[in-house]
């Protein structure tokens, strides 16, 4: 695994196989992300080359981006977001029908909030040191206990801990920041 500054380097500089190892990386993610908040896998899969077509076609700018990953996640948001506004006013009916017939979910709005906070924890999770990394997904994903953490991984079982406390502390502090920015 190449580190993430070389490709970024080397993907601002117009190499085409560091544009292909981001997109290996995060294209899955990216059309997932934008799938939720569209709803539909053709629009998903066009608006997701569009954010491609986008980071190749900016590419330059990635000397002063220091985080990639959030980067992306601006990017997708937005371009979801500007895709799901354009679309409102065929949308807007159909609310409105449902809400009179009693039916009320998510607005869209928190939606789109739910799925931001979904993509940045997986952004997060996704740069943690390895072992960190699977400790927190053996955790939450899979729903082990420390001590099972500790046995398949061949960790004490205070390790197991203090990589779990130190990944919910970095996401926490994500959050919390993603809630500020949310607020202002």
């Amino acid at each position: 695994m190449t580190d993430e500054k070389s490709i970024l380097e080397q993907f601002a500089a117009g190499n085409h196989t560091a544009f292909r190892e981001l997109f290996m990386r995060y294209h899955l993610k990216v059309y997932y992300f934008v799938l939720g908040l569209v709803k539909s896998e053709n629009d998903a899969e066009d608006l997701t080359q569009e954010i491609f077509l986008k980071l190749w076609t900016h590419r330059s700018r990635f000397t002063e981006v220091r985080t990639f990953g959030s980067y992306l996640y601006v990017l997708a948001k937005h371009t979801a977001f500007n895709y799901i506004e354009s679309r409102r006013v065929n949308t807007e009916g159909l609310e409105r029908v449902g809400e009179e017939d009693g039916l009320r979910s998510d607005t869209p709005y928190e939606e789109l909030i739910a799925n931001d906070l979904r993509l940045l924890v997986d952004m997060i999770v996704e740069t943690m040191p390895p072992q960190r990394r699977m400790v927190y997904r053996m955790s939450r994903n899979e729903g082990l206990s420390n001590a099972e953490i500790a046995e398949s991984l061949r960790l004490s079982k205070k390790t197991v801990e203090k990589h779990l406390n130190l990944a919910l502390k970095e996401l926490r502090n994500a959050v919390l920041t993603f809630l500020v920015v949310m607020m202002c």
